[in-house]
């Protein structure tokens, strides 16, 4: 067991759990150059999602984020990001062996709108698993002015939807209410935060000058199956990616 008592706890209670400097400075400068030519590379099909939308502050279309990012196309970084010690602090948070589900790099540019509050759950995640955790690697600073994540930080949930599907919990911007039951999650580049697909999170929109990236790789249970391609080709049918003129608003849910 790599986790100690307290800390399953407190990830149990409070839906999340945050490891600070998981990865060391040289393994998030390699991250960050990556994403940095991944943000530059042409898409192959098949291989990096990438995704747009209209910024608000401009009307521009933006690059918000970049999924199906690991894998057999790209080895290295799935092994620097998915090792031993990764898989070590899943399978205690599991109680089993973690597979991997779905996986993005958020880019909160400049102009990006507000993630409003949700649960991770709602975004159809029930049709391919009931739980899942979500390692979430910073590789910016994450600050109040350039939108870090706010997390329920009060144990005050439920471990099922507390609304309806693909719907946010609400459509205000942080601070939350009640206010006191949420923390800004200000973090550090090679910080991790776990955290489970119930605990309700948000971000506001990046009105700022400076913008700050995070990966989001979510695991389900062993038990539960290898469901990753499955979901890809089912939101990749209703949701192409790699289309840049065709950028979405900020009018519909998606996580």
């Amino acid at each position: 067991m790599i986790l100690s008592d307290e800390q399953k706890k407190e990830f149990n209670d409070k839906g999340f759990i945050i490891i600070k400097s998981f990865y060391n400075d040289e393994e998030i400068k390699t991250v960050s150059t990556w994403l940095d030519e991944l943000r530059d590379k042409t898409p192959v099909d098949g291989e990096e999602a990438k995704y747009y939308e209209k910024s608000c502050l401009n009307e521009e279309n933006i690059l918000v984020r970049i999924e199906h990012i690991l894998g057999k196309h790209n080895p290295e970084m799935t092994n620097l990001l998915i090792g031993q010690k990764a898989n070590a602090y899943l399978t205690d948070l599991f109680d089993e062996p973690a597979v991997l589900f779905k996986e993005k790099a958020n880019f909160k540019l400049p102009g990006c709108r507000a993630d409003k509050l949700h649960q991770d759950q709602a975004a159809g995640w029930n049709a391919y698993g009931s739980f899942y955790i979500t390692m979430g690697v910073i590789v910016d600073e994450n600050r109040k002015d350039n939108a870090a994540v706010s997390f329920m930080n009060s144990g005050n949930y439920k471990k099922e939807l507390m609304g309806e599907e693909w719907k946010p919990l609400t459509e205000d911007d942080p601070p939350y209410q009640p206010e006191d039951e949420y923390m800004l999650l200000e973090a550090d580049p090679g910080d991790v935060i776990f955290f489970d697909s119930y605990v309700p999170h948000g971000s506001p929109a990046n009105t700022g000058n400076k913008g700050r990236r995070n990966l989001f790789l979510t695991f389900n249970k062993q038990s539960e199956g290898d469901k990753r391609e499955t979901y890809y080709a089912d939101k990749w049918a209703i949701y192409p990616p790699n289309q840049a003129d065709h950028a979405r608003t900020a009018k519909s849910f998606r996580v």
